[in-house]
């Protein structure tokens, strides 16, 4: 197979480029994105990582978008298993294996800011919570930071306005924990595999949940004539760098050091794309004649609070109650949102402001390394 480095250009990259191989004493790493090739955490994130990444030539990245190595539902599964080295993980779609992840993405959800929701998340678990990365070891897996995309609405053809054309109404679903709010909803919460527009042309889903910036893709925006504007939280719990433990550790201190710089820059490019496709997909909407629909406020009523029951912040943690640790992440937030705000949200503003605050003070040496094995 010839290498393409990380340009997006198909299902399988790296397949249909003409780009010599990689040079001798480079790492080969077999990246999975369940994501279209489009989609800014791919054009922007990714391609930010692997260019920083690459750049002591260490690493050569495959990257295969829209799921062709692993599929969509077996991304966590495929990466703990080392059937990819890295990839993309949206760690709340799965609870039995991540309970700590689970329930900081609960907490997470709260807060109008998605930059700062998602950097405090990251330094939350990367340096505030032991439990979480032990959690995250024993499932085979090493957590490289968290972007954001923008607050989640109800994307229809239809309006959903009122909360009683929301039953019964089949909702495409990131997962949990927004079935529970789908459900709160009197909604059927649906796991989709593949194009949200083919899924909702066929009529199989009534409405998507999900970020405006969805809107961006033509075919979906073509489907969509109406967006249900309400705080339905924001996708903060998004893992793009996330990396199998057993290539991890077989890393040198120096190849591992070279990941953990590049994902500040990743990251940052990530969000800030994820920005850039939110307001395409405004503009988008304008030209489309998609219209914003205010929630009826017995539908905010009844979705007020699904993310902040006493279970959302249950880390199961030995050394602090879930209050504290819930004081550590607003703290965190209200950091972050003050350092942005005096920066400016630029990519290498924000990138300095990541490696600075959380990436500067790992090791490389023991950072993700999980427990040692008898």
């Amino acid at each position: 197979m010839k290498r393409a480095g990380p340009v997006l250009a198909g299902c399988l990259l790296l397949a249909a480029a003409s780009i010599p191989g990689p040079a001798a004493g480079q790492r080969v790493v077999s990246v999975n994105l369940p994501l279209p090739a489009a989609h800014p955490v791919a054009t922007s994130g990714w391609r930010r990582f692997a260019e920083a990444a690459e750049r002591g030539r260490h690493f050569a990245f495959q990257l295969f978008v829209d799921g062709s190595l692993l599929g969509r539902k077996q991304v966590v599964d495929g990466l703990a298993h080392g059937d990819a080295q890295m990839g993309y993980a949206t760690l709340t779609a799965h609870p039995a294996g991540l309970p700590h992840r689970v329930t900081l993405g609960r907490l997470a959800l709260a807060g109008p800011d998605p930059m700062a929701g998602a950097a405090a998340m990251t330094e939350f678990v990367m340096l505030h919570c032991p439990a979480c990365l032990k959690s995250l070891a024993e499932r085979g897996i090493v957590f490289l930071g968290s972007h954001a995309a923008g607050p989640f609405h109800l994307l229809s053809p239809m309006p959903l306005a009122r909360a009683d054309t929301l039953k019964g109404a089949r909702i495409a679903s990131p997962g949990p924990p927004w079935d529970d709010l789908l459900e709160r909803l009197d909604g059927r919460p649906a796991e989709i595999d593949g194009s949200l527009a083919a899924a909702m042309k066929r009529e199989e889903i009534d409405a998507v949940l999900g970020p405006v910036a969805l809107l961006a893709e033509p075919a979906l925006a073509r489907q969509v004539r109406t967006v249900t504007a309400m705080h339905l939280g924001v996708h903060r719990v998004a893992s793009p760098f996330t990396a199998n433990l057993g290539f991890w550790r077989a890393l040198t201190r120096e190849e591992r050091a070279v990941l953990l710089e590049a994902a500040p820059p990743g990251l940052a490019a990530a969000a800030l794309a994820y920005r850039a496709a939110d307001e395409k997909a405004r503009g988008a909407m304008e030209e489309a004649g998609i219209a914003f629909s205010r929630a009826h406020p017995a539908l905010v009523r009844q979705a007020a609070g699904f993310d902040a029951g006493p279970e959302t912040v249950e880390l199961r943690s030995e050394a602090e109650g879930a209050g504290a640790l819930a004081a550590v992440f607003r703290r965190l937030h209200d950091k972050y949102r003050s350092l942005f705000a005096e920066a400016g949200l630029s990519a290498g503003p924000v990138a300095g402001i990541l490696s600075r605050e959380i990436f500067a003070r790992l090791d490389p040496a023991t950072y993700g390394m999980g427990p040692e094995t008898p």
